[in-house]
């Protein structure tokens, strides 16, 4: 497996006929494996259940045989590895054209989490008994690319603009030169209103059904500016609190898994990244009260004193009341044993912030304190308009 020396990576697991690396592709990690099946012998499955749960792409000669991927026969190993994929939810990269020389079968395909956005091209080139697969990924590795952020928004502002235009045109040309020149027109404006920015400023977009849930809060929440009823309020509440909770889970999942990652191996050096002074300032000795000390085993020994009288225990007046209170406090929380706190929960905490906001006066009949005083100098006022 040969990888651009621009790009991080390290093995992961390498075995008989099985590789797996790990790849840092813009600042995500990502599985890549290579493995071959000898035929009439089963998957590694056991090796490939490692991958569950994370992003992964597994290529490579499976000799597995299966109509699901357009084989005209099946053999064991193709319907084991059937049956593991659809257990744990896998997909594959299946070419559309048989891969070996010898037969009409399809044996060289790739395993993954999500299948979207490859592409791939089986090449009849090579001496070899299979025919080389051409894998396009749906991700660039560059540090140093463009991607192209387009306001979808302006885009249909525009549609909406001209419009009337192209309807018109439609009984003006032939179809051919009308698709021609719309779908160059289409294009432009596609360029007019997008921007390219670094790759390095690419985030991932929000999973749908969060993007969902956000449009359904504000089409509530305009909903009862419109109307102004209590049901209207109630149903926004619980909806705003819904897409809260649902994007705390979201941010705590992908927060775990970032730490996750971070914990295995030596991933924390990817993350931080230390700084290295070419040189230090030279040692020029201690200072005491007789000058400067340069001797090391005396800077040793004065320095191993200082921190031993540190960190020894403390020293205290057995006949300060004060020290010995304090004292015996100290032995009686060491003697207690070691429970956990009880987990807080965010109703609890909600609860508590409430108590902060400002807190209106009411009587016995509920009736706020202020709005009384505002009724009766009204009152007052029409009384004496009418004297």
């Amino acid at each position: 497996m040969l990888i651009h020396q621009t790009i991080g990576s390290k093995i992961v697991d390498a075995t008989v006929n099985f590789i797996l690396i790990e790849l840092d592709v813009l600042s995500s990690f990502i599985l890549v494996g290579g493995v071959y099946v000898p035929p009439n012998e089963q998957p590694p499955f056991e090796l490939f259940s490692k991958c569950i749960g994370k992003e992964y792409y597994i290529f490579g000669d499976f000799n597995a045989k299966h109509p699901f991927w357009l084989c005209e026969t099946g053999n064991v190993s193709g319907t084991s590895l059937k049956e593991w994929m659809e257990a744990n939810g896998c997909e594959g990269i299946f070419p559309a054209a048989p891969t070996s020389k010898r037969s009409s079968a399809i044996i060289d395909f790739a395993l993954t989490h999500d299948s979207s956005g490859w592409t791939l091209e089986v090449l009849d080139e090579g001496t070899s008994d299979h025919y080389p697969i051409l894998f396009s990924s749906p991700f660039t590795a560059a540090r140093d690319s463009f991607f192209r952020k387009t306001n979808w928004k302006m885009f249909s502002f525009f549609l909406s603009l001209v419009n009337e235009y192209w309807n018109a045109c439609v009984y003006n040309y032939d179809e051919q030169f009308f698709f021609t020149l719309f779908s160059t027109f289409l294009s432009s404006l596609w360029d007019r209103t997008s921007e390219y920015l670094p790759v390095e400023k690419y985030r991932p977009p929000w999973p749908a059904y969060l993007v969902a849930l956000a449009r359904t809060v504000n089409k509530n929440r305009r909903k009862y500016r419109r109307t102004r009823f209590l049901s209207h309020l109630n149903a926004y509440l619980h909806l705003k609190r819904a897409y809260h909770e649902e994007k705390a889970c979201y941010l705590q999942t992908k927060r775990e898994k970032y730490l996750k990652t971070m914990m295995q191996g030596q991933n924390i050096w990817r993350i931080v990244r230390p700084t290295f002074r070419p040189f230090t300032n030279s040692f020029r000795g201690i200072k005491t009260t007789h000058g400067i000390e340069k001797d090391p085993e005396i800077i040793v020994n004065q320095l191993g004193n200082f921190f031993e009288h540190h960190f020894s225990l403390p020293v205290y007046d057995s006949n300060n009341k004060k020290h010995m209170h304090s004292i015996t406090t100290y032995e009686q929380i060491s003697y207690l044993p070691s429970m956990p706190l009880p987990l807080i929960t965010l109703n609890q905490v909600e609860k508590q912030w409430k108590k902060f906001s400002p807190k209106r006066s009411l009587d016995s009949m509920k009736t706020s304190a202020f709005f009384v005083k505002k009724f009766t100098i009204r009152v007052h006022e029409n009384y004496y308009c009418v004297v």
